[in-house]
């Protein structure tokens, strides 16, 4: 069995980025892309902040082991 702590440290910072890709997905299109009239800018955007979202969840996921 493996201790909590001792998983490898990019995981951590990458579940860490997962709230901030969130909030920005929130954010930024009601503040940067305020002035964009098209409606594929923010729709760009929250594209990318998904997939974003779900590669980091792939990678975290293939760290995990099966435990018994």
């Amino acid at each position: 069995m493996q201790r909590p702590d001792s998983r490898k440290p990019w995981t951590l910072w990458l579940l860490v980025s997962v709230p901030v890709i969130m909030v920005a997905m929130f954010v930024i299109p009601y503040t940067l892309l305020r002035e964009v009239d098209a409606w594929y800018g923010s729709l760009l955007f929250w594209t990318v902040g998904t997939a974003a979202v779900i590669a980091i969840n792939v990678a975290v996921a293939l760290t995990w082991e099966n435990e018994q």
